[in-house]
């Protein structure tokens, strides 16, 4: 391979990785944006109450939750507590081990999901929506496996 090559794969890596990386920041400022502007949630709260959401149950301890959302549980901790004081969800400790919590959405909480939820559909379809359609399904095979490779290499 010349080396003209390898210098071209090199920056067009770059290029994807800049382009990825800026879509993905726009994308969370404008997602974040909007949230606070048209429900009680910023984004990452929003994030929370979805996981709880999709738990059996909607029942989830804080450290199931930090693992699923890919944060420390400090981070955990001051997010579900600002939850908390909106009264959107409680937290308890397991009767069987008081240094466990548990956490759960206040009907409050579910009521304020349904909506975000709702709203937060139409915004991603709108924020995807310069994408070809005919492309959707390479570009969802494309991040897959992107995904599966960082997966394998953190294992």
């Amino acid at each position: 391979m010349s080396k003209e090559n390898i210098d071209n794969e090199d920056q067009k890596m770059l290029q994807l990785w800049v382009r990825v990386l800026a879509s993905s920041t726009r994308v969370v400022q404008v997602l974040n944006k909007r949230m606070k502007q048209h429900t009680p949630l910023t984004l990452a709260k929003f994030d929370v109450l979805v996981a709880i959401d999709r738990t059996p149950g909607g029942v989830i301890t804080m450290s199931e939750l930090s693992r699923m959302l890919l944060v420390s549980n400090a981070n955990t901790t001051g997010m579900v507590s600002r939850l908390m004081k909106d009264g959107l969800v409680e937290k308890w400790a397991l009767p069987t081990d008081r240094r466990v919590y548990s956490v759960a959405m206040t009907s409050e909480g579910r009521k304020t999901l349904k909506h975000a939820i709702v709203i937060h559909k139409e915004w991603v379809d709108e924020l995807l929506g310069g994408i070809d359609k005919d492309k959707l399904d390479g570009l969802i095979d494309t991040f897959s496996d992107f995904k599966k490779g960082l997966t394998d290499i953190e294992a």
